[in-house]
Formats: structure tokens, sequence, C-alpha cells
């Protein structure tokens, strides 16, 4: 029961950091527009970069490893929608691969390159389309982690 109540809290607690990311995330995409052009624009890009890397470090890592726990010592195993019960996780899963996914092959090459060319001091056209690809990729992930909350909460009220 103890290891339980651990699993849940860290489980909590980084969807917090990871929801907590977001509000921060927009701030700084709008003060990096706003920005754009200064001197001050590369160290709000390595800033942003910085915390959508380690608010998704924390945040997924937290969510998957006490997800995968909890679901494995509460019998309710994966993906199966067949079942007609706990659809609410199931979906809950199928959309953490979707993140995975997102993250894996789309957000962290993106990110890779404007994290170069940002050191490098090259904003150029790429640099900025590359940024917006981020943009959007984040927004999709930020909107994929509110499902995931909408569905963990309202998971009894069927």
């Amino acid at each position: 029961m103890a290891e339980y109540i651990l699993l849940r809290a860290i489980h909590v607690l980084s969807v917090i950091v990871w929801l907590g990311a977001i509000p921060a995330d927009l701030l700084l995409r709008k003060e990096i527009r706003a920005k754009k052009g200064t001197e001050s624009e590369k160290s709000l890009l390595s800033v942003w970069l910085k915390l959508s890397n380690l608010g998704g470090m924390i945040g997924a890592t937290g969510i998957l490893v006490t997800g995968i726990i909890m679901s494995i010592n509460l019998n309710y195993g994966f993906f199966q929608f067949a079942s007609g019960a706990n659809h609410w996780l199931y979906g809950k899963q199928a959309i953490m691969v979707i993140v995975i996914v997102l993250i894996g092959a789309f957000i962290i090459p993106t990110a890779k390159k404007i994290r170069v060319a940002t050191e490098k001091n090259e904003l150029t056209e790429e640099t900025y389309k590359n940024i917006a690809k981020l943009e959007n990729l984040l927004s999709t992930v930020n909107i994929l982690i509110v499902i995931n909350l909408f569905l963990a909460l309202t998971r009894n009220l069927g």
C-alpha cells in the first residue's frame, strides 16, 4: 500500500511538473517573438529549449515509469480496449505512445537543430522555420498532456 501511495505521489508530481511547464513555454515563446533579431533572442531560445527539455524529461519519465509500474501492480494491463473496462487508462496509454513518438522522432531532432544554430549564432530563415515547427510540436504535446489529465480526472464519472 505504501508503495502505491509513493508511486501515485511521484506520478502526480510528474504531471504537475509537465503541466507547469506549459505556461512557461507559452510565455517564453511570446518573449522570443518579441525579441526576434535582438541579442537577447539567443538567450531566450536557450532557456526555452532547456525548459522544454527539463520539463519533458521529468514529466514524461516520471509519468511513464510510475504509470507502467502502477498498471502492472494493479493488473490493469496495456492497450486492452476490447476488455470493456478501463478505457480511460488505455486511451491514456495510447496518447502517451503518441507523445513519446513525437518527442523522439520530431521534438528532439528539431530542438537540436535550433540549439546548434543558436550556439553558432546562425539564426537563419531555416532556424525560424524550425522554431515554428517546434512550437507546433510542443503545442500538440501540450494538448495531449491536457487530454490525458482530463481522462484521469473523469475516469470515475461513467
